[in-house]
């Protein structure tokens, strides 16, 4: 009986002479979670393709069960050894669970499709796993968390034994994630063989039972997790004097003699908790709170989405009046949103377009846009932020999620805002994307700006930010000074 479930010799795949892996080994034991991690374009997606089948190999052998893998076998024959479960769900909203999971290979009876038998197996399928979803409910009713085991369950329930997810939990929140690698673990006891692409690292480390990192196409690391730690794992992810540069911080003193931003108890028709604050010049404060504690309710009062109602917001000594987000422009505030896809970006339109759409009307020539000017900003944004595209006329759905995010992040520096409000901007994206977009942070705050920043990673505040506020039922409860004197643990049990 074979040990592993994969095994991969010596791939390599190329495309037009451009070697994405090279001569990758890589083994995947029966009842293992194996983590795969590394930056944005390093190849682990391309690796997790060649073996699902979407790509064949350019050299080097497959092999599942001890068995090798000739390249003539299709993705649909694969599919009875391997299943993919991607980022973005494939779930049929209007169709219940017990449908999404069988469809396309329903049970039948008399001809007819055995609705009752489809509700039966996922029944005795959930309760094995201790999932308490209800087969019959619409997938539209479900969290987002719960549509993310539905979707694991729609793959393994065709009894394929090696799962590959690709940031699973990439739109999952702190609890659901949790509740995410409880089930993953079951799975393993059960003696499925996992691999998990995911940029938390924490959750890899904390979770998996092996590692492999791949930069570049090759693989740096490739060790069982006791045998390794975080700082190796980022270390072989980034190369020594990344990881060296990412390691330096420097202590800022910050001017408080006048606020560029002042809070007056605000608040508004959907908050209704008056809140004040202080921001100053070269300052970046950071907003701990759970989800839904108020940290993006705040953020919508200051940028217009929900105007405020009562209270007042000082600009630079200056009372300015927000009631929508051009206003909020206009008075120097610009916001970086929770979720890029949905808020922060035209996934249909060009890197080019998203840029310059917030600044449109400042590059008019008369009755048209001064093309060449915007050029020009565009291009000095994708050089000073790494922006990673074959042009700036690539449509912005085909760049990988951290450029896509740098891009929302040109966004706000292109407008010349003054006080940037960052709703967890470095979620899902990879280690080298966060170098970068803090690198344009620290330098936008050095010319005076401030930012108001949140995250769902608690070290994340404790790394970059002056000055932390601890929010809880949309108020602000505490104040600390100094937050890199605070501990991750301490900030947790804080915002609780």
């Amino acid at each position: 009986m074979a040990e592993y479930a994969i095994e991969l010799g010596d791939i390599v795949m190329e495309f037009d002479g451009v070697r994405a892996l090279d001569k990758v080994n890589f083994n995947l034991k029966k009842g293992e979670i194996r983590g795969l991690v590394g930056k944005n374009g390093a190849g682990k997606s391309t690796l997790m393709k060649v073996i699902q089948g979407v790509y064949t190999q350019t050299s080097g052998k497959l092999f599942f069960d001890g068995n090798e893998i000739p390249h003539t076998m299709s993705i649909r024959q694969r599919e009875k050894m391997v299943s993919m479960i991607f980022q973005e769900y494939s779930l049929a909203e209007e169709l219940t669970v017990a449908q999404n999971i069988f469809l396309n290979f329903e049970p039948t009876k008399n001809g007819l499709i055995d609705d009752a038998a489809c509700v039966k197996k996922v029944k005795e399928f959930f309760n094995d796993l201790g999932i308490t979803i209800d087969p019959s409910t619409k997938v539209r009713n479900l969290s987002t968390g719960d549509m993310q085991l539905v979707e694991i369950a729609k793959a393994i329930i065709r009894n394929t034994s090696v799962i590959l997810m690709d940031e699973p939990t990439a739109a999952l929140d702190a609890e659901a994630t949790k509740k995410f690698f409880e089930f993953i673990s079951k799975l393993r006891d059960k003696g499925y063989s996992i691999v998990i692409s995911s940029h938390h690292l924490k959750d890899i480390m904390a979770t998996c039972d092996s590692v492999t990192v791949i930069r570049d196409g090759k693989v740096t690391l490739n060790k069982n997790i006791g045998e390794t730690s975080l700082e190796q794992v980022i270390a072989s992810m980034l190369g020594e004097t990344a990881y060296r540069h990412q390691k330096e911080k420097t202590t800022k003193r910050v001017d408080r003699s006048a606020p560029i931003l002042s809070v007056r108890d605000i608040c508004s028709k959907n908050r209704n908790v008056a809140v004040s604050f202080d921001i100053f010049p070269g300052e970046i404060v950071g907003f701990a709170g759970l989800k839904g504690s108020g940290r993006t309710e705040i953020f919508n009062n200051l940028f217009g989405i929900d105007p405020v109602a009562k209270g007042e917001i000082v600009m630079n000594g200056k009372i300015v009046h927000i009631n929508s987000p051009e206003k909020a422009i206009q008075s120097g505030i610009f916001l970086i949103p929770e979720n890029r896809h949905t808020q922060g970006l035209s996934l249909m339109h060009t890197l080019y377009d998203n840029m310059l759409l917030p600044i449109v009307s400042k590059l008019a020539k008369g009755i048209l846009v001064d093309d060449q000017r915007g050029k020009t900003l565009v291009m000095d944004m994708i050089r000073s932020l790494s922006i990673k595209t074959p042009s700036m006329d690539t449509k912005i759905s085909l760049l990988s999620g951290g450029n896509q995010q740098k891009v929302v992040v040109g966004k706000a520096l292109s407008s010349h805002s003054r006080v940037m409000l960052m709703d967890d901007p470095m979620y899902g994206v990879d280690i080298q994307a966060k170098l970068e977009i803090a690198d344009a942070v620290e330098n936008f705050t050095k010319e005076g700006n401030a930012v108001l920043f949140v995250s769902s990673e608690i070290e994340e505040l404790t790394e970059y930010c002056n000055r932390i506020l601890i929010i809880k039922d949309n108020r602000i409860t505490e104040e600390y000074e100094d937050a890199s004197q605070f501990t991750e643990d301490g900030l947790m049990t804080a915002i609780q």
